[in-house]
Protein backbone atom coordinates (compact mmCIF):
# COMPACT_ATOMS: atom_id res chain seq x y z
CA UNK A 1 0.00 0.00 0.00
CA UNK A 2 1.08 3.87 -0.62
CA UNK A 3 3.40 4.73 2.52
CA UNK A 4 5.65 7.51 2.80
CA UNK A 5 8.63 5.06 1.97
CA UNK A 6 9.60 6.22 -1.87
CA UNK A 7 6.72 8.92 -2.11
CA UNK A 8 9.55 11.15 -3.98
CA UNK A 9 10.15 8.64 -6.72
CA UNK A 10 6.57 7.43 -6.99
CA UNK A 11 5.89 11.02 -7.71
CA UNK A 12 8.15 11.18 -10.11
CA UNK A 13 7.13 8.05 -12.29
CA UNK A 14 4.02 9.30 -12.50
CA UNK A 15 4.89 13.32 -12.91
CA UNK A 16 7.09 12.11 -15.49
CA UNK A 17 3.91 9.71 -17.42
CA UNK A 18 1.72 12.01 -17.30
CA UNK A 19 3.95 14.93 -18.48
CA UNK A 20 4.86 12.80 -21.76
CA UNK A 21 0.87 12.52 -22.05
CA UNK A 22 0.27 16.46 -21.29
CA UNK A 23 3.56 17.69 -23.97
CA UNK A 24 1.57 15.20 -26.71
CA UNK A 25 -1.61 16.46 -26.85
CA UNK A 26 0.30 19.64 -27.06
CA UNK A 27 1.91 18.94 -30.21
CA UNK A 28 -1.14 16.80 -31.10
CA UNK A 29 -2.79 20.41 -30.96
CA UNK A 30 -0.12 21.97 -32.91
CA UNK A 31 -0.31 19.32 -35.71
CA UNK A 32 -3.89 19.78 -36.60
CA UNK A 33 -3.52 23.48 -36.20
CA UNK A 34 -0.89 23.46 -39.02
CA UNK A 35 -1.96 21.04 -40.88
CA UNK A 36 -5.95 21.48 -41.06
CA UNK A 37 -5.96 25.03 -41.20
CA UNK A 38 -8.12 27.15 -38.71
CA UNK A 39 -11.39 26.04 -39.88
CA UNK A 40 -10.90 22.29 -39.99
CA UNK A 41 -9.10 22.66 -36.31
CA UNK A 42 -12.09 24.31 -35.34
CA UNK A 43 -14.51 21.75 -36.45
CA UNK A 44 -12.22 19.13 -34.85
CA UNK A 45 -12.21 21.25 -31.35
CA UNK A 46 -15.96 21.51 -31.87
CA UNK A 47 -16.01 17.49 -31.04
CA UNK A 48 -13.18 16.99 -28.92
CA UNK A 49 -14.26 19.77 -26.23
CA UNK A 50 -17.09 17.26 -25.41
CA UNK A 51 -13.76 15.18 -23.31
CA UNK A 52 -15.38 17.36 -20.41
CA UNK A 53 -18.23 15.25 -20.17
CA UNK A 54 -15.76 12.64 -19.95
CA UNK A 55 -14.49 14.02 -16.30
CA UNK A 56 -17.85 14.94 -15.53
CA UNK A 57 -19.47 11.65 -15.68
CA UNK A 58 -16.51 9.82 -13.83
CA UNK A 59 -18.66 11.28 -10.79
CA UNK A 60 -16.08 11.68 -8.44
CA UNK A 61 -15.34 7.50 -8.11
CA UNK A 62 -11.83 7.30 -8.89
CA UNK A 63 -11.01 9.71 -6.32
CA UNK A 64 -13.34 8.07 -3.54
CA UNK A 65 -10.44 5.14 -4.59
CA UNK A 66 -8.29 6.93 -2.54
CA UNK A 67 -10.18 6.99 0.68
CA UNK A 68 -11.27 3.75 0.55
CA UNK A 69 -8.74 1.14 -0.67
CA UNK A 70 -5.87 2.43 2.03
CA UNK A 71 -8.92 1.55 4.63
CA UNK A 72 -10.46 -1.45 3.66
CA UNK A 73 -9.60 -4.72 4.81
CA UNK A 74 -7.87 -7.04 2.56
CA UNK A 75 -11.10 -9.19 2.20
CA UNK A 76 -13.18 -6.15 1.41
CA UNK A 77 -11.02 -4.60 -1.35
CA UNK A 78 -12.18 -7.63 -3.76
CA UNK A 79 -16.04 -6.37 -4.01
CA UNK A 80 -15.03 -2.54 -4.23
CA UNK A 81 -12.94 -2.90 -6.77
CA UNK A 82 -15.37 -5.02 -8.85
CA UNK A 83 -18.26 -2.03 -7.82
CA UNK A 84 -16.26 0.53 -8.59
CA UNK A 85 -15.38 -1.01 -12.00
CA UNK A 86 -18.98 -1.53 -13.05
CA UNK A 87 -19.61 1.78 -11.98
CA UNK A 88 -17.18 3.30 -14.04
CA UNK A 89 -18.19 0.92 -16.82
CA UNK A 90 -21.66 2.17 -16.26
CA UNK A 91 -20.86 6.10 -16.28
CA UNK A 92 -18.81 5.21 -19.53
CA UNK A 93 -21.89 3.93 -21.12
CA UNK A 94 -23.56 6.89 -19.71
CA UNK A 95 -20.82 9.05 -21.97
CA UNK A 96 -21.83 6.87 -24.95
CA UNK A 97 -25.54 7.21 -24.88
CA UNK A 98 -25.29 11.02 -24.21
CA UNK A 99 -23.11 12.25 -26.85
CA UNK A 100 -24.51 9.89 -29.46
CA UNK A 101 -28.38 10.57 -28.83
CA UNK A 102 -27.28 14.00 -28.89
CA UNK A 103 -25.07 14.54 -31.31
CA UNK A 104 -27.22 16.67 -33.77
CA UNK A 105 -28.49 18.28 -31.08
CA UNK A 106 -24.91 19.27 -30.01
CA UNK A 107 -23.31 19.67 -33.50
CA UNK A 108 -26.63 21.81 -34.75
CA UNK A 109 -25.75 24.54 -31.20
CA UNK A 110 -22.49 25.09 -32.71
CA UNK A 111 -23.51 25.80 -35.73
CA UNK A 112 -21.88 23.35 -37.52
CA UNK A 113 -24.22 19.31 -38.14
CA UNK A 114 -21.90 17.52 -40.37
CA UNK A 115 -19.65 17.09 -37.16
CA UNK A 116 -22.47 14.86 -35.55
CA UNK A 117 -21.19 11.58 -36.69
CA UNK A 118 -17.61 12.65 -35.22
CA UNK A 119 -19.33 13.35 -31.91
CA UNK A 120 -20.63 10.00 -31.65
CA UNK A 121 -17.57 8.24 -32.64
CA UNK A 122 -16.17 10.74 -30.18
CA UNK A 123 -17.89 9.30 -27.57
CA UNK A 124 -17.01 5.37 -27.51
CA UNK A 125 -13.48 6.97 -27.57
CA UNK A 126 -14.76 8.73 -24.14
CA UNK A 127 -16.86 5.87 -23.13
CA UNK A 128 -13.81 3.43 -22.36
CA UNK A 129 -11.38 6.07 -21.14
CA UNK A 130 -14.52 6.55 -18.53
CA UNK A 131 -14.41 2.73 -17.93
CA UNK A 132 -10.63 2.55 -17.20
CA UNK A 133 -10.25 5.57 -14.76
CA UNK A 134 -10.13 3.55 -12.38
CA UNK A 135 -6.54 2.30 -13.18
CA UNK A 136 -4.55 5.60 -11.85
CA UNK A 137 -5.87 5.11 -7.81
CA UNK A 138 -4.83 1.29 -8.22
CA UNK A 139 -1.71 1.74 -9.14
CA UNK A 140 -0.31 4.38 -7.29
CA UNK A 141 -1.96 2.89 -3.95
CA UNK A 142 -0.58 -0.33 -4.26
CA UNK A 143 2.76 1.57 -5.66
CA UNK A 144 2.80 0.28 -9.25
CA UNK A 145 3.38 3.37 -10.67
CA UNK A 146 5.13 1.96 -12.96
CA UNK A 147 1.65 0.65 -14.96
CA UNK A 148 0.63 4.19 -14.85
CA UNK A 149 3.89 5.27 -16.96
CA UNK A 150 3.43 3.03 -19.15
CA UNK A 151 -0.40 3.46 -19.78
CA UNK A 152 0.24 7.08 -20.11
CA UNK A 153 3.43 6.68 -22.02
CA UNK A 154 1.07 4.90 -24.55
CA UNK A 155 -1.50 7.11 -24.76
CA UNK A 156 1.14 10.49 -25.65
CA UNK A 157 2.93 7.82 -27.82
CA UNK A 158 -0.32 7.30 -29.35
CA UNK A 159 -0.82 10.68 -30.09
CA UNK A 160 2.61 11.85 -31.48
CA UNK A 161 2.07 9.12 -33.87
CA UNK A 162 -2.18 10.42 -34.95
CA UNK A 163 -0.55 13.86 -35.44
CA UNK A 164 2.10 12.80 -37.13
CA UNK A 165 -0.19 10.58 -39.50
CA UNK A 166 -2.70 13.39 -39.80
CA UNK A 167 0.15 15.74 -40.99
CA UNK A 168 1.81 13.37 -43.72
CA UNK A 169 -1.48 11.89 -44.99
CA UNK A 170 -4.24 14.98 -44.36
CA UNK A 171 -6.65 12.33 -43.15
CA UNK A 172 -10.11 13.44 -42.17
CA UNK A 173 -11.76 14.10 -38.77
CA UNK A 174 -13.53 11.25 -39.00
CA UNK A 175 -10.59 8.62 -39.26
CA UNK A 176 -8.67 10.30 -36.47
CA UNK A 177 -11.63 9.99 -33.87
CA UNK A 178 -12.06 5.99 -35.39
CA UNK A 179 -8.47 5.56 -34.28
CA UNK A 180 -9.11 7.70 -31.03
CA UNK A 181 -11.74 5.23 -29.93
CA UNK A 182 -10.06 1.71 -31.30
CA UNK A 183 -7.17 3.24 -28.88
CA UNK A 184 -9.32 3.58 -25.96
CA UNK A 185 -10.65 0.61 -26.25
CA UNK A 186 -7.23 -1.46 -26.12
CA UNK A 187 -5.89 1.23 -23.04
CA UNK A 188 -9.40 -0.21 -21.13
CA UNK A 189 -8.13 -3.79 -21.97
CA UNK A 190 -4.73 -3.45 -20.92
CA UNK A 191 -5.51 -1.69 -17.43
CA UNK A 192 -8.12 -4.57 -16.73
CA UNK A 193 -5.01 -6.96 -17.77
CA UNK A 194 -2.71 -5.17 -15.23
CA UNK A 195 -4.86 -4.80 -12.29
CA UNK A 196 -5.15 -9.02 -12.75
CA UNK A 197 -1.91 -8.86 -12.62
CA UNK A 198 -1.73 -7.67 -8.99
CA UNK A 199 -4.30 -10.49 -7.64
CA UNK A 200 -1.49 -11.29 -4.95
CA UNK A 201 -2.70 -7.77 -3.64
CA UNK A 202 -5.90 -6.84 -4.41
CA UNK A 203 -7.40 -10.60 -4.63
CA UNK A 204 -10.11 -12.08 -7.30
CA UNK A 205 -12.00 -9.09 -8.04
CA UNK A 206 -15.76 -9.88 -7.00
CA UNK A 207 -17.94 -7.76 -9.62
CA UNK A 208 -21.46 -8.41 -7.74
CA UNK A 209 -19.65 -8.76 -4.17
CA UNK A 210 -19.32 -5.52 -3.09
CA UNK A 211 -23.13 -3.98 -2.76
CA UNK A 212 -23.44 -2.99 0.70
CA UNK A 213 -20.27 -0.29 0.30
CA UNK A 214 -21.91 1.07 -3.12
CA UNK A 215 -24.40 3.80 -1.43
CA UNK A 216 -21.71 4.72 1.34
CA UNK A 217 -18.88 5.43 -2.22
CA UNK A 218 -21.89 7.28 -3.85
CA UNK A 219 -22.34 9.26 -0.84
CA UNK A 220 -18.28 10.28 -1.34
CA UNK A 221 -18.30 10.85 -4.83
CA UNK A 222 -21.69 12.66 -5.47
CA UNK A 223 -20.25 15.75 -4.00
CA UNK A 224 -17.03 15.36 -5.49
CA UNK A 225 -18.70 15.44 -9.04
CA UNK A 226 -20.55 18.24 -8.32
CA UNK A 227 -17.44 20.28 -7.25
CA UNK A 228 -15.73 19.37 -10.47
CA UNK A 229 -17.89 19.52 -12.94
CA UNK A 230 -18.38 23.52 -11.81
CA UNK A 231 -14.55 23.22 -12.46
CA UNK A 232 -14.75 21.36 -15.64
CA UNK A 233 -17.29 23.62 -17.02
CA UNK A 234 -15.44 26.95 -16.60
CA UNK A 235 -12.32 25.32 -18.20
CA UNK A 236 -13.88 25.22 -21.20
CA UNK A 237 -17.03 27.67 -20.86
CA UNK A 238 -14.86 29.66 -23.31
CA UNK A 239 -14.57 27.79 -25.90
CA UNK A 240 -17.90 26.69 -26.03
CA UNK A 241 -19.24 30.39 -26.53
CA UNK A 242 -17.27 31.28 -28.82
CA UNK A 243 -18.16 27.78 -30.89
CA UNK A 244 -21.58 29.04 -30.71
CA UNK A 245 -21.63 32.59 -31.02
CA UNK A 246 -18.51 32.80 -33.72
CA UNK A 247 -18.47 29.32 -35.23
CA UNK A 248 -15.65 26.35 -36.17
CA UNK A 249 -12.82 29.15 -37.66
CA UNK A 250 -13.07 31.49 -34.95
CA UNK A 251 -12.88 28.59 -32.11
CA UNK A 252 -9.78 27.67 -34.32
CA UNK A 253 -8.14 30.81 -33.79
CA UNK A 254 -9.89 31.01 -30.06
CA UNK A 255 -8.27 27.95 -28.90
CA UNK A 256 -4.66 28.51 -30.20
CA UNK A 257 -5.20 31.71 -27.88
CA UNK A 258 -6.43 29.77 -25.41
CA UNK A 259 -4.15 26.76 -25.45
CA UNK A 260 -2.96 24.99 -21.89
CA UNK A 261 0.69 25.61 -21.33
CA UNK A 262 2.18 22.49 -20.81
CA UNK A 263 3.25 20.59 -17.80
CA UNK A 264 2.50 23.77 -15.58
CA UNK A 265 -0.12 21.73 -14.40
CA UNK A 266 1.70 18.80 -14.02
CA UNK A 267 4.38 20.59 -11.69
CA UNK A 268 1.50 21.86 -9.33
CA UNK A 269 -0.09 18.62 -8.85
CA UNK A 270 3.32 17.24 -8.50
CA UNK A 271 3.91 19.60 -5.46
CA UNK A 272 1.01 19.76 -3.62
CA UNK A 273 0.89 15.82 -4.00
CA UNK A 274 3.63 16.11 -1.67
CA UNK A 275 2.43 19.74 0.12
CA UNK A 276 -1.42 18.87 1.16
CA UNK A 277 -1.05 16.09 3.25
CA UNK A 278 1.44 18.21 5.39
CA UNK A 279 -0.53 21.36 5.41
CA UNK A 280 -3.70 18.93 6.46
CA UNK A 281 -1.74 17.72 9.16
CA UNK A 282 -0.50 21.19 10.37
CA UNK A 283 -4.33 22.15 10.22
CA UNK A 284 -5.02 19.46 12.45
CA UNK A 285 -2.71 20.19 14.96
CA UNK A 286 -3.60 23.51 14.87
CA UNK A 287 -0.42 24.89 13.70
CA UNK A 288 -1.32 27.70 11.88
CA UNK A 289 1.86 29.57 11.85
CA UNK A 290 3.61 26.74 10.08
CA UNK A 291 0.51 26.32 7.83
CA UNK A 292 1.04 30.18 6.25
CA UNK A 293 4.73 29.37 6.37
CA UNK A 294 4.19 26.28 4.50
CA UNK A 295 2.10 27.70 1.91
CA UNK A 296 4.23 30.98 2.02
CA UNK A 297 7.63 28.87 1.37
CA UNK A 298 5.80 26.83 -1.42
CA UNK A 299 4.56 29.96 -3.22
CA UNK A 300 7.76 31.30 -3.55
CA UNK A 301 9.27 27.92 -4.63
CA UNK A 302 6.43 27.26 -7.80
CA UNK A 303 6.62 31.26 -8.62
CA UNK A 304 10.33 30.62 -9.43
CA UNK A 305 9.36 28.28 -12.27
CA UNK A 306 6.21 29.52 -12.99
CA UNK A 307 6.92 33.45 -13.37
CA UNK A 308 10.18 34.03 -15.70
CA UNK A 309 8.19 31.24 -18.10
CA UNK A 310 4.80 34.29 -17.51
CA UNK A 311 6.91 36.89 -18.66
CA UNK A 312 9.15 35.02 -21.48
CA UNK A 313 5.45 34.15 -22.88
CA UNK A 314 4.25 36.88 -23.06
CA UNK A 315 6.73 39.53 -24.46
CA UNK A 316 7.38 36.74 -27.24
CA UNK A 317 3.79 35.65 -27.79
CA UNK A 318 3.78 36.62 -31.39
CA UNK A 319 6.91 34.95 -32.48
CA UNK A 320 6.25 31.77 -30.48
CA UNK A 321 2.61 31.78 -31.99
CA UNK A 322 2.90 32.05 -35.32
CA UNK A 323 6.48 29.71 -35.40
CA UNK A 324 4.35 26.97 -33.39
CA UNK A 325 0.94 27.40 -35.36
CA UNK A 326 1.63 29.44 -38.51
CA UNK A 327 0.93 32.61 -40.37
CA UNK A 328 -3.24 31.75 -40.26
CA UNK A 329 -3.30 32.89 -36.36
CA UNK A 330 -2.48 36.02 -35.84
CA UNK A 331 -5.74 36.85 -34.44
CA UNK A 332 -4.76 34.42 -31.52
CA UNK A 333 -1.86 36.20 -30.24
CA UNK A 334 -4.29 39.03 -28.14
CA UNK A 335 -5.95 36.53 -26.89
CA UNK A 336 -3.29 34.33 -25.67
CA UNK A 337 -1.55 37.53 -24.17
CA UNK A 338 -4.69 38.13 -22.15
CA UNK A 339 -4.95 34.40 -20.82
CA UNK A 340 -1.43 34.71 -19.92
CA UNK A 341 -2.67 37.74 -17.43
CA UNK A 342 -3.64 34.21 -15.19
CA UNK A 343 -0.43 33.08 -14.72
CA UNK A 344 0.64 35.24 -12.22
CA UNK A 345 -2.13 33.58 -10.19
CA UNK A 346 -0.96 29.69 -11.23
CA UNK A 347 1.84 29.57 -8.24
CA UNK A 348 -0.46 27.78 -6.04
CA UNK A 349 -3.59 25.09 -6.45
CA UNK A 350 -5.62 27.49 -3.82
CA UNK A 351 -9.07 24.86 -3.88
CA UNK A 352 -5.94 21.79 -2.29
CA UNK A 353 -5.08 24.57 0.57
CA UNK A 354 -8.88 25.41 1.51
CA UNK A 355 -9.41 21.23 1.49
CA UNK A 356 -6.69 21.51 3.72
CA UNK A 357 -8.16 23.41 6.42
CA UNK A 358 -11.49 20.71 5.81
CA UNK A 359 -13.49 23.35 4.36
CA UNK A 360 -14.72 21.74 0.45
CA UNK A 361 -17.85 24.12 0.49
CA UNK A 362 -15.91 26.71 0.19
CA UNK A 363 -13.96 25.49 -2.51
CA UNK A 364 -17.58 24.55 -4.71
CA UNK A 365 -19.26 27.71 -3.89
CA UNK A 366 -16.19 30.10 -4.98
CA UNK A 367 -16.10 27.94 -8.06
CA UNK A 368 -19.64 28.92 -8.41
CA UNK A 369 -19.19 31.96 -7.92
CA UNK A 370 -16.58 32.76 -10.34
CA UNK A 371 -18.54 30.34 -13.24
CA UNK A 372 -21.51 32.32 -13.01
CA UNK A 373 -19.35 35.77 -13.39
CA UNK A 374 -17.76 34.18 -16.32
CA UNK A 375 -20.86 32.95 -17.85
CA UNK A 376 -22.33 36.79 -17.68
CA UNK A 377 -19.32 38.37 -18.70
CA UNK A 378 -18.38 36.31 -21.52
CA UNK A 379 -22.00 36.55 -23.21
CA UNK A 380 -21.99 40.22 -23.02
CA UNK A 381 -18.51 40.54 -24.38
CA UNK A 382 -18.49 37.88 -26.95
CA UNK A 383 -21.08 40.16 -29.08
CA UNK A 384 -19.33 43.49 -28.87
CA UNK A 385 -15.41 42.67 -28.68
CA UNK A 386 -16.16 39.14 -30.28
CA UNK A 387 -12.69 36.49 -29.64
CA UNK A 388 -11.40 38.73 -26.67
CA UNK A 389 -14.65 38.55 -24.76
CA UNK A 390 -14.67 34.92 -23.33
CA UNK A 391 -10.72 35.56 -22.65
CA UNK A 392 -11.37 38.79 -21.05
CA UNK A 393 -14.66 37.13 -18.88
CA UNK A 394 -12.58 33.93 -17.96
CA UNK A 395 -9.07 36.16 -16.70
CA UNK A 396 -11.98 38.28 -14.39
CA UNK A 397 -13.44 35.49 -13.10
CA UNK A 398 -10.37 33.83 -12.31
CA UNK A 399 -8.90 36.45 -10.10
CA UNK A 400 -12.09 36.91 -8.43
CA UNK A 401 -12.39 33.09 -7.61
CA UNK A 402 -8.44 33.29 -5.85
CA UNK A 403 -9.36 36.65 -4.30
CA UNK A 404 -12.47 34.63 -2.79
CA UNK A 405 -9.81 31.86 -1.22
CA UNK A 406 -6.83 33.72 -0.38
CA UNK A 407 -9.38 35.55 1.43
CA UNK A 408 -10.99 32.73 3.08
CA UNK A 409 -7.45 31.45 3.83
CA UNK A 410 -6.43 34.27 5.93
CA UNK A 411 -9.78 34.41 7.54
CA UNK A 412 -9.63 30.75 8.86
CA UNK A 413 -5.54 30.88 9.57
CA UNK A 414 -5.85 34.49 11.38
CA UNK A 415 -2.63 35.35 9.11
CA UNK A 416 -2.02 38.14 7.49
CA UNK A 417 -1.69 38.34 3.55
CA UNK A 418 1.86 39.54 4.01
CA UNK A 419 2.68 36.59 5.90
CA UNK A 420 0.74 34.45 3.60
CA UNK A 421 2.45 35.45 0.03
CA UNK A 422 6.04 36.26 -0.45
CA UNK A 423 6.00 39.91 -1.76
CA UNK A 424 9.25 40.55 -1.43
CA UNK A 425 9.88 37.32 -2.93
CA UNK A 426 8.01 37.64 -5.59
CA UNK A 427 8.61 41.18 -6.59
CA UNK A 428 12.96 39.94 -6.77
CA UNK A 429 11.20 37.07 -8.91
CA UNK A 430 9.47 39.84 -11.28
CA UNK A 431 12.37 42.19 -11.43
CA UNK A 432 15.28 39.32 -12.29
CA UNK A 433 12.30 38.10 -14.86
CA UNK A 434 11.86 41.37 -16.18
CA UNK A 435 15.20 42.36 -17.04
CA UNK A 436 16.37 39.23 -18.57
CA UNK A 437 13.20 39.65 -20.71
CA UNK A 438 14.04 43.35 -21.71
CA UNK A 439 17.69 42.16 -22.32
CA UNK A 440 16.52 39.35 -24.81
CA UNK A 441 13.91 41.13 -26.29
CA UNK A 442 16.39 44.39 -26.84
CA UNK A 443 18.87 41.96 -28.18
CA UNK A 444 17.00 40.13 -30.95
CA UNK A 445 14.76 43.50 -32.12
CA UNK A 446 18.41 44.71 -33.12
CA UNK A 447 17.54 43.21 -36.86
CA UNK A 448 20.16 40.45 -36.68
CA UNK A 449 17.31 38.40 -36.15
CA UNK A 450 14.82 38.13 -38.86
CA UNK A 451 12.94 34.75 -38.83
CA UNK A 452 10.20 33.58 -35.84
CA UNK A 453 12.59 30.53 -35.31
CA UNK A 454 15.80 32.75 -34.79
CA UNK A 455 13.84 35.04 -32.46
CA UNK A 456 12.32 32.01 -30.43
CA UNK A 457 15.65 30.63 -30.20
CA UNK A 458 18.20 32.67 -29.10
CA UNK A 459 15.54 35.20 -26.90
CA UNK A 460 15.03 31.59 -24.93
CA UNK A 461 18.83 30.89 -24.12
CA UNK A 462 19.84 34.46 -23.68
CA UNK A 463 16.58 35.00 -21.12
CA UNK A 464 16.95 31.37 -19.28
CA UNK A 465 21.16 32.24 -18.71
CA UNK A 466 20.60 35.93 -17.70
CA UNK A 467 17.86 34.38 -15.43
CA UNK A 468 19.62 31.51 -13.99
CA UNK A 469 22.63 33.81 -13.22
CA UNK A 470 21.04 36.78 -12.30
CA UNK A 471 19.28 34.48 -9.69
CA UNK A 472 22.19 32.91 -8.75
CA UNK A 473 24.11 36.17 -7.57
CA UNK A 474 21.08 37.46 -5.92
CA UNK A 475 20.69 33.97 -3.64
CA UNK A 476 17.31 33.61 -5.34
CA UNK A 477 17.67 30.41 -6.98
CA UNK A 478 18.95 27.41 -5.08
CA UNK A 479 18.98 23.89 -5.13
CA UNK A 480 15.39 22.94 -3.53
CA UNK A 481 13.63 19.60 -3.81
CA UNK A 482 10.40 18.95 -2.81
CA UNK A 483 11.75 16.91 0.18
CA UNK A 484 13.16 20.27 1.86
CA UNK A 485 9.21 21.86 1.20
CA UNK A 486 7.66 19.02 3.40
CA UNK A 487 10.78 19.28 5.81
CA UNK A 488 10.78 22.58 6.10
CA UNK A 489 13.87 23.31 4.88
CA UNK A 490 13.66 26.13 1.98
CA UNK A 491 17.07 28.28 0.82
CA UNK A 492 19.23 25.54 2.34
CA UNK A 493 18.32 26.24 6.11
CA UNK A 494 15.62 25.06 8.51
CA UNK A 495 14.80 28.45 9.26
CA UNK A 496 14.16 29.42 6.08
CA UNK A 497 16.93 31.98 5.78
CA UNK A 498 20.01 31.88 2.86
CA UNK A 499 22.73 30.50 3.47
CA UNK A 500 26.02 32.24 4.03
Amino acid sequence: MLDDKGMGSSIGVVGSGRSIYVLSLFILNIGLARSMGAEGFGSFQQVFMFSALFMILTLGIPETMYFFLPRLLPEERPGFLGQTILLLGASGLAVSFVLWAGASFLAGIQGNPAIAPNIRIFGIYGAFLVASAFADPVFIIFKRVRYLFILSSLHGLFFLLLTLWQYLTHVSAAWLFSLMAVFALGKFFLALFLVYRMKPEIGEILYFGGKKMLLLQLSFSLPLALSNTVDIISAWLDKFIVSVYLGKEALGVFYVGAIEIPLISVVLASVYSVVSPVLSSQHHTKDFKGFISLVNKTFLFTAKMIWPFWLYLFVFADSLILLLFGQDYQASIAPFRIYLMMMPLRIALYGSIVLALGKPRIVFLAALGALLINFVLSIILVEHIRLLGPAIATVVSTWFHVFVLVWFIISMTKGKLTELIPFRGLFSIGGISALAVSAAFTVTRTGLFESDAQIVLFSSILFTGLYVFLGKKTGLIRLISLRDIMEGRYLGRKDGNPKG
